[in-house]
């Protein structure tokens, strides 16, 4: 998300000129591939992953694009029902989110010595907010900035305009190339009475800001005709909206499969209107992501039982059984959006503090990994605060997985809407897609082991033989409704003998 304005998602990214150069292409995948120089593109990278939040007219939108090219300037274009509350989002959310659905298994293999652990694979609806069109009408030719501000590596602008070509100048102007043929998408937009997100930010390299020994500035310009490879600062937009809708239009101005995984927590089982339901992959209940990121991480021992454990394993469980790590961020998103709901406002007083303290980061040429950290220490108890108020409305909920090639004829005319949808339970285990993987789960050895240290419980028999043989809960069913069969034929069988030998 920097000077290329297109839509992940629901976004329209489109290129930032840099210096003397334009470009027009989208890191997330949303506009036109952008060429830079000598024909260099802007490619999409990784994952296309979307956090999608909705409930009593609260709906959150999390993205963290990621893109190669030879860029040092980028950003996006956004169509939003009403002005969103911008923050920053931790960057390892999306992986945290699959770690909430399908938790890493802690493994430990037991008489063997010195052999280590191994971490598996480790409201109500009363609120204000008014449409982005109840102040007073736009002209055609008029751009409205309704705010401005920075979210860590972002600058971000919320426009308001009477009309595509209106929007165009102003992204011209501010050194945005807007994509040929997106006006039509924009004028709908316009017509709804949305708003716009210009995002924009720089680049840096990493060599130049990392510390060292003796160092007294920092230097984040990037050399001439540098390339860039990876993901950038993850963002979050939490708006007001009538109905759950992701504005996706502007994806199709991108060539190629528009590939997109989309994590949809909502207060029922979705699917997504007009695409294939089998797109759906799993759903989770609230009252089992509620234990994945706040109970132990499930241990599986190979090679023995938990009396075959040495001391020093079992001393070292608590820690790497510890689901935050793995899950934390997620946790706290759920319960952020969550408390939103309940308190009917956008943005939360830690979420400000936070923005707050990257812009005192920008201003001083500190960003990374490190800062972060300090800054998440620095609020972990407003946000434990948060997940203990709020995290049991989670029981309500349920988290869609849809994870496919989005059809380019079908989101090229409408956002994306939803239907309540339930898929068949055969097919929502990880057995059939790991969330973490996106793919089916690999076989493991062990036995495998749920709940608290002192109260540490073995798998149930059904759910072990279906672990050891790779097989669902339902076949694993049919196998014992078999055996139940077996059994009751030799009973029969035998009372008939008995009966038949005291008559003679």
């Amino acid at each position: 998300m920097m000077t290329v304005l297109r839509p992940l998602l629901l976004m329209s990214p489109l290129l930032l000129l840099a210096a003397a150069m334009t470009a027009n292409a989208d890191p997330c995948g949303m506009v036109p591939p952008v060429f830079v120089g000598n024909e260099i593109p802007i490619t999409r990278v990784g994952d296309q992953a979307t956090y999608v939040f909705y409930k009593n007219g609260i709906e959150t939108v999390v993205i963290r694009p990621g893109f190669e090219g030879k860029v040092d300037e980028f950003g996006m274009l956004i169509p939003f029902p009403s002005i969103p509350s911008l923050r920053k989002v931790s960057d390892n959310i999306f992986p945290h989110i699959t770690k909430a659905i399908d938790p890493p298994e802690v493994v430990v293999y037991a008489n063997v010595f010195p052999r280590p652990s191994l971490a598996g694979g480790v409201g109500g609806g009363g609120f204000g907010g008014a449409p982005v069109n109840d102040s007073l009408t736009l002209q055609k030719n008029e751009v409205r900035v309704v705010k401005e501000e920075a979210v860590g590596m972002y600058e971000v602008a919320v426009l308001e305009a009477g009309s595509a070509a209106a929007l165009k100048k102003w992204v011209d102007e501010h050194g945005y190339q807007f994509p040929k043929g997106m006006e039509n998408a924009c004028n709908d937009y316009v017509e709804l009475g949305w708003c716009f997100v210009a995002v924009k930010t720089k680049v840096g390299q990493k060599s130049g800001v990392a510390p060292k020994p003796g160092m007294r500035k920092v230097n984040a310009k990037l050399p001439a005709n540098a390339t860039f490879d990876g993901h950038v600062q993850a963002m979050g937009f939490r708006f007001f909206s009538k109905e759950l809708v992701v504005p996706m239009r502007l994806s199709t101005f991108n060539k190629g499969d528009l590939h997109n995984i989309v994590y949809l927590l909502t207060d029922r089982p979705n699917k997504i209107r007009s695409i294939p339901a089998e797109y759906v992959v799993r759903q989770i209940s609230g009252a089992e992501l509620i234990k994945n990121v706040t109970q132990p991480l499930p241990l599986r021992i190979v090679g023995g039982t938990v009396k075959s454990l040495r001391p020093f394993q079992k001393k070292n469980l608590p820690k790497q059984r510890d689901p935050v790590p793995h899950n934390g961020a997620a946790r706290d998103l759920f319960a952020t959006d969550l408390l939103a709901v309940q308190e009917g406002r956008l943005s939360h007083p830690h979420e400000e503090s936070e923005k707050m303290l990257l812009r005192i980061g920008e201003r001083l040429d500190l960003r990374g990994p490190e800062i972060d950290k300090l800054n998440e220490d620095s609020l972990a108890k407003k946000r434990e605060k948060i997940v203990a108020k709020s995290l049991t409305q989670l029981k309500r909920m349920t988290l869609t997985v849809i994870d496919g090639n989005f059809p380019r004829e079908i989101l090229q005319n409408q956002n994306l809407t939803f239907s309540t949808y339930r898929m068949p339970q055969r097919r929502n285990t990880a057995t059939f897609y790991d969330a973490k993987t996106k793919k089916p789960a690999a076989k493991q050895q062990g036995r495998m082991y749920y709940g608290k240290i002192s109260t540490l419980m073995p798998a149930s028999p059904t759910k072990q033989v279906a672990q050891a043989h790779n097989t669902t809960p339902a076949i694993t069913g049919v196998l014992a409704l078999f055996s139940c069969v077996l059994i009751g034929s030799v009973l029969v069988t035998r009372c008939r003998i008995q009966a038949r030998s005291a008559s003679e």
